[in-house]
């Protein structure tokens, strides 16, 4: 096993009709690391973007599918077999519509919560105790049908907000691989971005 190797993956769907809805949120996430760290996530022999960052001696894979979010395992656990990297330095960033917009939650294994993209990279890993940091993005008005709801475009008028809680969740990211998962929980799972009362 390479203990040096971390991936981090950012969950969406593909194509222009998917941009900027709550669903895709995953991979603005992996997107504003990467403008972080001064690289770009580019088309990989396969179906997946990728960027690698190399920072005291260790590599970071930044990732995101390019096939449909029910088919993320696939990627996800050719590359983690590929690179022989520990679970421990997996980290998953998708959305959760049982999380409040304006929070984010890290966890470090557990069930999908219904995300269809969690749910494939579990069956196809065989494992669910790999990280993740899920993003809110329940508001106070739903749309009755959820999938409806998550594949909604984000509303222009909380553009500012989405962006900030983005920018937090890199932060987060940051956090964990320079400090340590469990501190990073202990600091970003109380931590309100955004008013709870957000429209």
């Amino acid at each position: 096993m390479s203990d040096n190797v971390h991936l981090i993956v950012g969950l969406g769907n593909p194509g222009q009709r998917y941009e900027n809805t709550w669903h895709n949120i995953g991979v603005r996430a992996v997107n504003e690391i990467a403008s972080t760290y001064g690289v770009q996530l580019r088309p990989g022999k396969g179906e997946f973007h990728s960027a690698e960052i190399i920072e005291k001696g260790k590599k970071y894979v930044l990732l995101f599918p390019t096939g449909f979010m029910n088919r993320s395992g696939t990627v996800v656990a050719g590359w983690i077999q590929y690179y022989k990297i520990p679970q421990k330095n997996v980290l998953v960033i998708f959305d959760d519509h049982d999380l409040p917009f304006g929070r984010i939650r890290l966890r470090s294994a557990g069930t999908s919560g219904g995300h269809r993209g969690m749910d494939d990279i579990i069956l196809r890993t065989g494992s669910d105790k790999i990280q993740r940091l899920k993003i809110g993005i329940r508001l106070n008005h739903e749309i009755p049908d959820l999938a409806k709801q998550v594949l909604s475009k984000i509303p222009s008028s909380i553009n500012r907000d989405v962006d900030k809680v983005i920018e937090i969740a890199a932060k987060a990211v940051d956090h964990i691989l320079n400090v340590g998962f469990i501190p990073a929980m202990n600091y970003y799972n109380g931590l309100e971005i955004i008013p709870l009362d957000q429209e």
